[in-house]
């Protein structure tokens, strides 16, 4: 008899990769990440990778949105994805995060470095503590000053690109 041993791939997604390819929105000048993000999306998919998105990236998705609409995207959510909440063990990694970042240096210089606030960071920090304490591959971000925050703990990797078909005229 042999023994087969499943390894489950986990990883972890951040806020602009949902916008643009669940809610469909983007800056002016980002539009083709939309479709990127919806690729990226049904690669994830197809390649079987179990997807966690932490509850303060949920919280971020629906700022905008009307308050009768949070449960439709909160379903879509949870139909796909699995909702990693900040619990006792995410707000332990959270400061020992947070000091190791601290004592550093990397929380002054991304303030300075990317003009950033203490809060935005501290968002930052929740969600790499969340992806630390579920042990994920690693977090799938847009954003330069995550990668940054979250070396030495998470490995952080952009969003895959992939060649898009223009509709022909």
């Amino acid at each position: 008899m042999t023994r087969r041993i499943i390894t489950v791939s986990l990883v972890c997604l951040d806020t602009h990769i949902l916008i643009w390819g669940i809610k469909g929105e983007c800056k002016p000048g980002e539009e083709r990440m939309i479709a990127q993000a919806k690729k990226f999306l049904q690669w994830l998919d197809d390649e079987k990778k179990n997807i966690i998105i932490p509850s303060i990236v949920i919280s971020e998705l629906l700022l905008p949105v009307p308050v009768e609409e949070h449960n439709k995207l909160l379903n879509l959510i949870q139909k796909k994805f699995i909702v990693s909440s900040f619990d006792s063990l995410a707000a332990q990694a959270f400061a020992k995060i947070w000091q190791s970042k601290k004592n550093d240096g990397s929380v002054e210089r991304l303030k300075t470095d990317y003009k950033l606030t203490k809060t935005h960071l501290k968002i930052d920090c929740q969600i790499v503590a969340i992806a630390y304490t579920n042990q994920v591959d690693c977090i799938y971000s847009h954003d330069e000053d995550m990668q940054k925050f979250a070396q030495g703990f998470v490995d952080v990797k952009p969003m895959q690109e992939f060649a898009i078909q223009i509709p022909l005229l």
